[in-house]
């Protein structure tokens, strides 16, 4: 949450948000992800590398149609912090 919480108040939503109406995220911009946001949030240096981490912790990944790109998972919900 504080990851996304600090994307909306900096202004680098436009890379990763909530999106589904808090229902789950999306890293809209892979590349600026990886050199404006991982170095200051995680200690990985590869994007896979926080996907796989993502999946350790249960998050589901939607790969086709409009929803394409989008992770969630059923307890991380922008309304319960």
């Amino acid at each position: 949450h504080f990851l996304l919480q600090q994307a909306e108040k900096e202004g680098f939503d436009h890379i990763i948000s909530w999106v589904n109406d808090g229902a789950a995220f999306k890293v809209h911009d892979s590349k600026a992800f990886l050199e404006k946001v991982m170095p200051n949030y995680f200690d990985q240096s590869k994007f896979e590398s926080f996907r796989r981490q993502l999946n350790l912790y249960g998050f589901q990944r939607v790969s086709r149609g409009p929803s394409r790109g989008i992770y969630y998972h059923q307890f991380f919900l922008q309304s319960e912090p």
